[in-house]
Order: C-alpha cells, then sequence, then structure tokens
C-alpha cells in the first residue's frame, strides 16, 4: 500500500504507531488482518459486537435492506416500524422507544434534553469516573473536562465529587448538598465502563431511584455499553426491581452497525415531540434492518446463559494463587470485566494491553485497567485460551518487575 504520507495526517490511537495493524475481515471471535495473522477478540470493538463477528442472521438483514432502501430521513419505512415493535418489546414494562439515533453521545444529548423539557430545570447530575460520550455536551459530564473545550458551564451539569465511591451513605450526602429545586436529571452508568470496568454498590440504583422521585428528577440510566445481555439481561438498570425514566442504549443494538435509542417511562412521553428532533440519519432502514437481525439473533440464543459462563470462567481462570499473589484485583459485571493491581503504584496495564496485541489477543485499557468485552457468543475455550494468554503476559510483567 502507497499510503504511508496520507496516512500521516490522519488521527490514529497511540498502539497504532507501535504496532500498524491493518485489518481485513472479521468472523465470530477472529479478526484478521491484510498479512493474513489472525487476533482474538476480547473487545468487541468496545463492547458492540455481543452476537460476536458476520453473524449470517444479522448481515442476511442488512443485505437484504440494502437493495430496498437505505434511508428516508422523516419518513417512517416497514423495517423501521419492525424495529421499534421489537425494542418495544424487550423493554421494561411501562417504557417505550422514544426515538432512534446513531450514536450514544446523540442519544445521551436529547436524553438530557428531554429532561429539561419536562421538568423546566437546568441542571444535570453526573458522577466521577461515569462516562456519557466525546462531544462537547456530554464532555461536560465528565470530571476531566478537556482544557480545549474550553470553561465548564456550571449551570449545565454538576460531577458529583466523592472521590469515586458510590457507597449510598456518601452519595446521599453529596445530593443533600445540590439544591435539587435545579436538578432537572441524574445520570449514570449500571456498571462503570471507560474508566473500569467496575460494578457499582448494590444499593447505589436505588439511592439514586429515591431521591429522582422525592425531587422531581429524572433518572437516566446510560445503557449503552452495558446492554443488550452485556452485563445480564436486555437492560441490567433494571435489574433488582429499580426502573429508569430513560434508558439510552446503543452498541450492542447494532452489532457493530451504527445506531442508539432513548426510551422513556410513560409519564414523560407527551415531551417526546418536542424535545427529541430528528436527525439526519436516526432511524435510517440500515440500522434499523441490523437491529431487527441483532434482536432475532439473541431471542434464538440463550444469552443469559452465555454472559453468566463467560464471567464464570474469568473469575475462575483468575482465582488461582499466582494471580492472588500478585495482587489482582477483579471487577466488573457478565462480560465486561476487569482487571487490575491493588497495589496503586502499578500501572502496567498499557503495556501488558500492547504485548497481548502482539501475541494475538485484542483487548483495551485504561492507565490501572485491563478491559475484557469478548463477544457473548465465544467459544469457551476460545475465551480460555484468551485468559491464559492474558495469564502468561501478567506472569512475565509481574517477572521484570522482581528482576527475574
Amino acid at each position: 500500500m502507497n499510503k504511508q504520507s496520507s496516512d500521516l495526517h490522519y488521527a490514529r490511537p497511540d498502539h497504532y504507531r507501535k504496532y500498524p495493524i491493518v485489518l481485513k475481515s472479521a468472523s465470530g471471535s477472529t479478526i484478521t488482518d491484510v498479512s493474513g495473522k489472525e487476533y482474538l477478540d476480547l473487545n468487541s470493538v468496545m463492547g458492540t459486537v455481543n452476537c460476536g463477528h458476520n453473524v449470517p442472521l444479522i448481515s442476511d438483514r442488512l443485505v437484504s435492506q440494502i437493495n430496498t432502501l437505505w434511508n428516508s430521513n422523516f419518513f417512517p419505512t416497514e423495517i423501521q416500524l419492525e424495529a421499534i415493535s421489537k425494542i418495544d418489546s424487550i423493554l421494561p414494562q411501562g417504557i417505550n422507544l422514544a426515538a432512534l439515533y446513531s450514536t450514544g453521545a446523540e442519544a445521551i444529548e436529547f436524553a438530557l434534553r428531554l429532561a429539561r423539557q419536562v421538568t423546566g430545570k437546568q441542571h444535570i447530575l453526573s458522577f466521577k469516573d461515569h462516562f456519557h460520550g466525546k462531544t462537547l455536551g456530554t464532555m461536560h459530564l465528565v470530571k476531566h473536562f478537556p482544557d480545549c473545550y474550553g470553561p465548564v458551564p456550571e449551570s449545565y451539569r454538576t460531577v458529583i465529587e466523592s472521590d469515586g465511591s458510590d457507597d449510598p451513605a456518601v452519595i446521599e450526602r453529596y445530593l443533600g448538598a445540590i439544591p435539587a429545586e435545579e436538578v432537572a436529571a441524574i445520570i449514570f452508568e449500571p456498571v462503570i465502563g471507560y474508566s473500569g470496568p467496575r460494578s457499582l454498590h448494590k444499593d447505589f440504583p436505588r439511592t439514586v431511584r429515591q431521591y429522582c422521585e422525592e425531587n422531581n428528577i429524572v433518572m437516566i440510566a446510560d445503557e449503552i455499553l452495558t446492554g443488550f445481555h452485556r452485563c445480564k439481561g436486555w437492560f441490567f438498570s433494571s435489574q433488582g426491581g429499580i426502573k429508569p425514566d430513560v434508558i439510552v442504549f446503543g452498541k450492542g443494538l447494532g452489532n457493530g452497525y451504527p445506531i442508539s435509542g432513548v426510551a422513556c417511562a410513560d409519564a414523560l412521553s407527551g415531551s417526546v415531540n418536542s424535545a427529541l428532533p430528528g436527525s439526519t440519519f436516526a432511524g435510517n432502514s440500515l440500522a434499523c434492518a441490523a437491529a431487527c437481525g441483532v434482536i432475532d439473533f439473541m431471542q434464538q440464543e440463550d444469552m443469559p446463559a452465555k454472559t453468566i459462563a463467560l464471567e464464570k470462567l474469568f473469575c475462575d481462570y483468575f482465582s488461582q494463587p499466582r494471580f492472588e499473589s500478585y495482587g489482582i484485583a477483579l471487577d466488573g459485571a457478565g462480560a465486561l470485566l476487569s482487571i487490575s493491581f491493588q497495589d496503586p503504584s502499578i500501572s502496567a496495564m498499557p503495556q501488558i494491553y500492547l504485548d497481548l496485541l502482539q501475541a494475538g489477543v485484542i483487548t483495551s485499557h485504561t492507565q490501572k485497567h485491563l478491559r475484557l468485552m469478548p463477544p457473548l457468543t465465544i467459544a469457551p475455550t476460545e475465551f480460555e485460551r484468551g485468559l491464559e494468554v492474558i495469564g502468561k503476559c501478567i506472569d512475565a510483567t509481574m517477572d521484570a518487575a522482581a528482576g527475574n
């Protein structure tokens, strides 16, 4: 390929500079690059390809739609009506699809707009380490607001400073210090994804739900990463009898094809038309075809059992004595999993990620966490093989740190 000069002008992640891998094809849990090297995918395109790559049932729906109709803008289509019906059928009772969009950040921003419209209030509360997108609007919801975006508009959001703690007593104390009469919505991830994964205290959703009900505040669950059986069940936030007012979802709905959605409780439905405008590609026919294929596929597979089995394999493997001696900590839920070192001075995960990539295993990482988000359909033997490679890379890292 004679593309080296132009490629220098295209933004790439850091690992590309060290391992300039160009991918060509994928099937199931395997991705192949242009040289023919195969990689075990334990990242699922950042938790998107929940059903695995190149699933015939999903691909066939897309191919069929390509030859029929791609986009219709504001006009409904047959495939869109089918997708709406299928999505409504899997949502918690009393919550219905309000709008379809293309990206998670787009859906989050419109969910915030809906909350403002319904309550007549402006402030949005978010939590430290929870992540909701990378656009100008959604980045206001995170603690580490980029300098290049300018000053943070305090009238727009407040990040609850709780040192990362999600203990209900801590959260209640911080909520109590904020004027509730100004708050339109509280938004959270049911499992912290981008800066983890990290599971929340079991009573966290109940604490937030109670505060919202007492103060006319919209509770928004960001299920973009956790939904569609990634963390057990279609939507993790509905576990334990807690029902959000708004659920935002994406990623797994399209299995790699861009689509997202906003669903809301019946009590909010009267404000949907004025608060949730359309978008050029919102609910386009190709995205809806992918969504229909995903839901059909998931309904014919025992996805809850697959998710539980992956979590068990992960926990069983890393419960071995040698990993305990390393001070390894495990976290997450379902098939959204993380490995970290309990010693905060060890920040080896970026290098372990690169070592794994060279060994043919694709993961993702933060400075302190190695993230695993395998396709839910990965064969147990494949997942075990990937875990063994990860184990060997951790062994090598610890041996090098000990000077062996």
